[in-house]
Parts: structure tokens; C-alpha cells; sequence
């Protein structure tokens, strides 16, 4: 859970590096470097999600609609997993109310 919250910290703080340096579109691409970041397993993960995008000479830029898809689709699950874990608490009370 920890390394979970850790990891997307850091892939928020790559985003905003982006978005500050106006790094949007494949015509405003920017290098690791330019933005000083240095490229881990967050920025890799956020390749693999297409939230960075590299058009070549390793340039990249953010898709914000990814971006936004990729943290809308972590909070569903968040919601589900929250859930789940409501229902299990909810079924431990039900069946010790009754054996009790």
C-alpha cells in the first residue's frame, strides 16, 4: 500500500513537470533531462499507461486525457476495493451476531 501511494506521488510530480514546462503535445516534447527528471520505474510506468509519450530523439510530452483515464480508472478500483472491504467487515459483524 505504501509503495502503491509512493509510486503515485512520483508519477504525479513527473506530470506536473510536464504540464509546467508545457510539455503537451509531440511539437513541445522535452528530454528527461531538460525537465530534470531522471527516468525510474514511475516514468516508466507511466510509458507503459501512454501518459508519456516519446515521438523520438527521446522526447517526451504527457497525455493529459491519458493521465486523466489512468487516475479516473485508479479511483474505481480504489472505490471497489473499499467496498469489498465494507462488505467483509459488514459479514464478520452479521455472523458473530448471530453465533453470539
Amino acid at each position: 500500500m505504501v509503495i502503491t501511494a509512493v509510486m503515485a506521488h512520483k508519477q504525479r510530480v513527473i506530470v506536473r513537470a510536464f504540464e509546467q514546462a508545457a510539455a503537451t503535445t509531440a511539437a513541445t516534447a522535452r528530454t528527461a533531462e531538460q525537465l530534470g527528471l531522471t527516468p525510474g520505474m514511475a516514468w516508466h510506468q507511466l510509458v507503459g499507461h501512454a501518459v508519456l509519450r516519446c515521438p523520438g530523439e527521446a522526447r517526451y510530452f504527457v497525455d493529459l486525457a491519458n493521465w486523466q483515464r489512468l487516475r479516473q480508472r485508479r479511483r474505481r478500483i480504489a472505490l471497489v476495493v473499499a467496498a469489498v472491504g465494507m462488505l467483509v467487515v459488514l459479514a464478520v459483524i452479521v455472523l458473530t451476531a448471530r453465533t453470539g
